[in-house]
C-alpha cells in the first residue's frame, strides 16, 4: 500500500513568488525518483499565499531516500524562513485504516 501526504504551507507574501519556483524545481526533481508515484505542489484558490504539497510514495523506505536527495537540502535552503507557521503535514488513511 502506498503513502499519501499532504502538506500545507502558509507563505509570507513577499516570499510568495521564489518559494512557489522552488516548488516547482523540487517537483520536477522528485518526479524522476522511482518510488515517488505523485508530487505536485498545488496553490489553493481560497488562500492566496498557500501552497499545498500532494504527494504519493511506494513505501517509506522511498520517502527517506528523497529526503537524502542533494535537491532536497537546496530546496530546504531556499525556503528557509519563508513559511508564515509551521507546515501542517498530514499523512492520510482510509477512514478506518
Amino acid at each position: 500500500m502506498s503513502i499519501e501526504i499532504t502538506v500545507i504551507f502558509d507563505v509570507e507574501p513577499d516570499r510568495f513568488p521564489a518559494t512557489e519556483a522552488a516548488f516547482q524545481e523540487l517537483c520536477e526533481a522528485t518526479r524522476t525518483e522511482e518510488g515517488a508515484l505523485r508530487f505536485d505542489a498545488l496553490r489553493s484558490a481560497d488562500h492566496p499565499h498557500t501552497l499545498v504539497l500532494v504527494e504519493e510514495w511506494a513505501d517509506q523506505d522511498a520517502i527517506e531516500l528523497h529526503m537524502k536527495q542533494p535537491y532536497v537540502a537546496e530546496f530546504l535552503a531556499k525556503v528557509d524562513g519563508a513559511y508564515a507557521r509551521t507546515p501542517a503535514v498530514h499523512r492520510l488513511s482510509s477512514p478506518g485504516a
